[in-house]
């Protein structure tokens, strides 16, 4: 089995036009662990899956919130 692609959270904030905070403050709300990040054993660093998150950016059936997150990115 191949390994996720995966980012830390300030180059997946950067990839999807989200803030380091957006991400780090909705770690198990709209973000669960196990499918979009993982922490590895041993570290204090979140890893990203990005098939997951660009899963995630192009739901349009989400939060008001995440509603915006997704408008500002189609509009860079």
């Amino acid at each position: 089995m191949n390994k996720p692609f995966v980012l830390p959270t300030s180059k997946m904030a950067a990839y999807l036009g989200v803030s380091k905070d957006f991400l780090r403050k909705n770690k198990g709300i709209l973000f669960k662990q196990g499918k979009h990040f993982n922490r590895p054993i041993g570290t204090k660093r979140d890893m990203w899956i990005v098939a997951e998150m660009e899963k995630w950016a192009l739901n349009r059936n989400v939060s008001k919130e995440a509603l915006e997150v997704l408008n500002n990115i189609c509009n860079l």
